[in-house]
């Protein structure tokens, strides 16, 4: 977990110093708003002996209060189950679905020469919430005596990203970092232009 941490910070870092020379530049205009839709490989909830059952999916909300700078929200939903053990009268796993309500905020510079391209680093910060349920194919287990917490609390990730615009109002992103998932890719959707 804090190699994980030491490379995305060191990765953000390093997009800093390529992208100090052309921070007079305005990458993301003061006003400008836009939304995400997303989905994440590598999810950072579950370990290796889990199934995916919904991948992670996310829905993030950006508006640019300063030129460069974008502040908004951020929610995802991603669920898995362990694997299905051999018990005395059947089979019993859980599942566990993790949900993610935050609080965005980016900062977009110019990392190389091209109008399309947009690339930014920002975090979240916000609540988890962690929902874990016992299944089992025997009628006579009692599923309340075996219901884990999923787990609930404050949670945070950091994010270095980049979005290609493919048309006026569309973008294609790819997000590197620690949230739900190591990656994100998706779509962008510009609703309103900034004043540039």
């Amino acid at each position: 977990m804090k190699t994980r941490h030491l490379l995305l910070t060191g990765m953000l870092a390093l997009a800093g110093m390529f992208a100090t020379p052309a921070v007079a530049q305005i990458a993301y205009a003061k006003g400008e708003t836009d939304v995400h839709l997303g989905i994440g490989l590598l999810p950072t909830f579950y370990g290796s002996g889990y199934r995916v059952g919904l991948p992670p999916v996310s829905v993030s909300f950006e508006r640019g209060v300063a030129d460069n700078i974008g502040v908004g929200a951020f929610a995802a939903l991603s669920t898995a189950r362990t694997k299905k053990y051999n018990y005395l009268a059947g089979e019993y796993w859980w599942r566990y679905s993790y949900i993610l309500l935050c609080g965005r905020a980016a900062y977009h510079f110019q990392l190389v020469d091209d109008e399309k391209l947009d690339t930014y680093a920002g975090a979240i910060l916000g609540y988890r919430i962690g929902i874990s349920t016992f299944h089992s194919t025997d009628p006579n287990l009692d599923e309340d005596l075996f219901d884990a917490d999923g787990g609930a609390g404050a949670t945070y990730g950091f994010f270095g990203g980049a979005r290609y615009q493919a048309t006026d109002k569309l973008r294609i992103f790819g997000e590197v970092g620690y949230g739900i998932a190591i990656l994100n890719v998706g779509l962008n959707f510009k609703l309103a232009e900034g004043d540039k």
